[in-house]
């Protein structure tokens, strides 16, 4: 990379030495062309070397910078032997097909770091594009179709590449604020695609303003810079690792995300408002639906943020089983419930024998593995319309509606018989043998008292464990307590 970075700086050192040289055009622009065809051997070389684990992404974007370098070649010759460079050229298509493949490359990024369907951050990056798009339109399209002497044709092809670099730096952002690891590589990329959308910006509004096609030293040296800097991404040894997902979760309302989100909202508002103190004509129906967009797109976002928060308190975050909290108000609903109609509540404390010589002998990542297995086991088991949750450490319980008696125990034996029914894998190859204990109550209609069952359960549990464990008991009748009905 070091190499390639010293390539780098010495032909843009050279394009502007000879921009001042009083060489021909066709001399001026060979360290740019340099650059250009040097781009995909960097990205294929860097591949080679590093060897990432899916190479598809890298390759894609190999291919669009040789597309993009033969395109480069075809407008310097159709420039220099036709003397008078307007688009659209046959050069055109090869360009437009360097961004249908580079797109397609930051699309491979994306799936490969985040496999789901990561919905916030396609929101999030979706409120950039509504920001960053109504901006392009009004101060670059609109102005670029209106006042230019150039043909329609040309005034088209030149706003094509500013909006096409657009959607590239959308996606960039949509790479970006997805999960996967951090990095070189990541923000190398973001620069190079950043750098590619203000240069041909600044070319499109350069070919307004001179009314014909240029060839400007500083927009030559800001492509090599952006091709660079793409290079340079793919010979950093962080490719290895760019696509897989990050080792922690990214947070998803992090102060610098919601920054970007807030200044991207705000931006509608604040151009109509600025064209409104400078008396220009304020485009009210663009304004307007870019804000609505943009209303409906964070309102979608609020809620998805509300729900995820609401699914996390409510969720075990090794497991994946409700938490204790939500059991305990399960509960409660339950027994009042049943305290008004007569019906039956059951309930199931479900514990892991032998728990901690498990955490002591294999060590606590193990422990986890176990406690997820016996989790799966336990849903795969229970029937529909019941509770299970994760009471605490090793212990899990299951709130069975309208069951009791006879039911309720061979609920119980079915459960602990599908823990103990396979070996479970703890690691290194080590399979345990794991059982648990199971304390069993039923409150009886209108005596259906959430504390009374808990007890009339652990009390059960407790004279499982005594006897040995591995085994279902179930607690009499008596042992839970009535309930005053609630009032009405």
């Amino acid at each position: 990379m070091r190499l390639w970075l010293g390539i780098l700086a010495f032909c843009v050192a050279m394009r502007l030495y000879l921009d001042t040289s009083g060489h021909s055009e066709l001399v001026i622009v060979v360290p740019y062309l340099l650059v250009s065809a040097a781009t995909p051997v960097a990205i294929w070389a860097g591949t080679v070397r590093h060897r990432p684990p899916h190479r598809a992404g890298w390759l894609l974007l190999a291919a669009a910078q040789v597309f993009y370098a033969v395109a480069d070649v075809m407008t310097v010759l159709d420039d220099y032997i036709s003397g008078a460079y307007v688009e659209p050229t046959p050069a055109d298509v090869l360009y437009f097909a360097y961004y249908v493949l580079i797109a397609a490359a930051v699309l491979v990024f994306i799936r490969r770091r985040a496999p789901g369907w990561d919905l916030p951050s396609a929101v999030d990056a979706l409120i950039v594009a509504v920001s960053a798009g109504l901006l392009t339109w009004l101060f670059l399209i609109e102005p670029l179709t209106a006042d230019s002497e150039l043909p329609l044709a040309a005034k088209l092809t030149q706003s094509a590449y500013p909006v096409l670099d657009l959607m590239l730096l959308v996606l960039a952002v949509r790479l970006v604020m997805g999960s996967g690891t951090r990095g070189p590589v990541l923000y190398l990329l973001l620069s190079s695609l950043t750098l590619m959308l203000a240069v041909d910006t600044a070319y499109a509004v350069q070919g307004v303003i001179d009314g014909a096609g240029v060839n400007e030293a500083y927009l030559d040296t800001m492509w090599m810079v952006s091709l660079g800097l793409l290079g340079a991404a793919a010979l950093h040894p962080g490719i290895r690792h760019f696509d897989q997902r990050s080792g922690s979760a990214i947070p998803d309302a992090s102060p610098g995300r919601l920054a970007v989100l807030t200044v991207a909202v705000l931006m509608a508002p604040g151009v109509q408002l600025i064209q409104h103190i400078r008396g220009e004509d304020v485009s009210v129906p663009l304004v307007s639906a870019a804000c609505a967009i943009m209303f409906l797109l964070v309102m979608g976002r609020m809620y998805g943020l509300v729900t995820a928060q609401r699914r996390a308190a409510v969720t075990d975050s090794l497991t994946g089983l409700h938490t204790r909290r939500y059991f305990t108000e399960a509960l409660a609903v339950e027994c009042r419930r049943a305290a008004r109609s007569g019906h039956d509540v059951g309930l199931l404390i479900i514990d892991v024998d032998h728990f901690k010589r498990v955490n002591d002998t294999y060590g606590h990542p193990a422990g986890d593995r176990v406690l997820r297995e016996v989790a799966d086991r336990l849903k795969s088991a229970t029937r529909a319309g019941s509770v299970l949750a994760r009471y605490g450490g090793e212990e899990f319980v299951v709130l069975a509606p309208d069951t009791g008696g006879d039911t309720l125990l061979d609920l119980a034996e079915r459960l602990r018989m599908t823990i103990s029914g396979l070996p479970i894998e703890a690691g290194d190859q080590a399979l345990l043998s794991v059982t648990a204990s199971v304390g069993a109550a039923t409150a009886l209609g209108r005596a259906a008292d959430p504390d009374a069952l808990m007890n009339a359960a652990d009390e059960a549990l407790y004279v499982a464990k005594a006897a040995g464990r591995n085994r279902s008991v179930a607690a009499t009748p008596d042992r839970v307590g009535p309930c005053p009905l609630p009032n009405t």
